[in-house]
């Protein structure tokens, strides 16, 4: 990979390796999402120290999702004139500050509210990651230069949360707290020594010849094709929320294969992650079609799995590899259609996107398991396979110019 033609000069005006940047990104994506996550791994300690159910700490988890899908897009548009990496490094300091506050408050308010000043930043962080990406890898390798960078979640669920929880049992959760929060910081320094000072968000006005009509066009297709993409989350969170049940129940597999069912959705995840950026360079209108497809396919042969455990295992492994493919395939193809003064704003909506298929997937799953697991399944893959059909439509509507030959 090659950088543009002006590469991540420093603050100091020297310039760096773009693997390097990338590498700190990466990292950075890593530590975001760990905190994100360190409730879910901690929940019984948390519950135990600060005297409160653990429905409770499960809350600070859906509060940190509700903050970014309510705050995500206002924030991009509030600081649109502020130099990106400085930007990026302060949402990390606020990310690190307001997660070392969580380690020393003495109550649960005090912890949610704590939690809530996180998830904005953290929210405001990837909605600029993500556009922040796009402007200093070459645009013939958008697609690998985000996969790179979106690895740092999917290491985060994989060794990030493990080691985390590994640890909260030597040493408590609130040291937990402090070691991701200094580890935030350092991050934080890193990407202000790494990251140029002076790139900011294009102003709408300056684009050169676009006239109203056809931005409109444009931002409303970015919006429909990250709508799309939305419902094909809804899917997956609706089944996944309820993996463990599914695996023992509908897949009729043993006590204690739930975690080796967890670790296969985990390891096809990364390699969906390392293919995306691949598929999205060289497929860039179609890749994330085919993503989604995978994950409709995946799930109906989770559904056909009641038949066969082996099916049933197969079928997450396709799941599970396609899902990992998804959001790196859905945020190149969006940036692809967006112009660069709406890429930040972009990037807000996605995230926003994002996080509304984790609470409303995980809302729709826990009404429909009630009905039962077979059904839950019937239900995802519809709607996985609904919003794949969307975005069909909407995202090859009109032609992407390939990255190859775009300057």
């Amino acid at each position: 990979m090659t950088a543009p033609t002006d590469p991540s000069a420093s603050p100091s005006g020297r310039a760096r390796p773009l693997g390097l940047v990338l590498a700190g990104l990466t990292a950075a994506t890593f530590w975001t999402v760990t905190a994100e996550l360190l409730p879910s791994g901690l929940l019984p300690e948390m519950s135990r120290d600060l005297r409160v159910p653990e429905s409770a700490i499960g809350a600070l988890v859906s509060a940190w999702a509700i903050t970014i899908a309510a705050a995500g897009i206002p924030l991009v548009r509030l600081t649109m004139r502020v130099p990106r990496a400085a930007l990026l490094t302060t949402a990390l300091g606020i990310v690190a500050a307001a997660n070392l506050l969580t380690a020393l408050a003495p109550d649960y308010a005090l912890a949610l509210l704590a939690r809530v000043v996180a998830a904005a930043a953290h929210g405001l962080f990837w909605a600029v990651v993500v556009a922040y990406t796009a402007s200093i890898v070459d645009p013939a390798r958008l697609g690998r230069g985000l996969s790179i960078v979106l690895a740092g979640p999917t290491l985060a669920g994989l060794a990030g949360l493990p080691a985390a929880a590994a640890l909260a049992d030597r040493a408590g959760w609130r040291t937990v707290f402090a070691i991701v929060s200094a580890l935030l910081a350092l991050t934080a320094l890193a990407l202000r020594w790494l990251l140029p000072r002076d790139r900011r968000e294009a102003a709408p006005a300056r684009e050169p010849g676009a006239p109203a009509a056809a931005r409109d066009r444009e931002r409303r297709r970015v919006v429909l094709v990250t709508g799309a993409g939305g419902v094909v989350l809804v899917g997956h969170f609706a089944a996944f929320t309820y993996i463990v049940p599914l695996t023992l129940g509908h897949g009729g597999l043993p006590p204690g294969s739930a975690p080796v069912v967890l670790l296969l959705l985990g390891a096809a995840g990364g390699l969906g992650v390392l293919l995306a950026g691949f598929a999205s360079d060289r497929l860039p209108r179609t890749g994330v079609v085919i993503a989604g497809g995978l994950v409709a396919a995946g799930l109906a042969m989770l559904l056909l799995g009641g038949f066969s455990p082996a099916v049933f295992l197969s079928g997450a492994a396709v799941w599970g590899l396609a899902v990992g493919a998804f959001p790196p395939l859905l945020q190149a193809c969006v940036l692809r259609l967006a112009a660069p003064s709406f890429r930040g704003t972009a990037g807000g909506i996605i995230v926003t996107v994002l996080n509304l298929g984790v609470a409303v997937g995980a809302a729709l799953g826990a009404v429909v398991i009630a009905w039962g697991q077979t059904q839950l399944l019937l239900v995802a893959a519809l709607s996985t396979a609904t919003g794949t059909a969307a975005l069909a439509l909407f995202s090859t509507a009109d032609p992407v110019p390939d990255p190859v030959t775009a300057e």
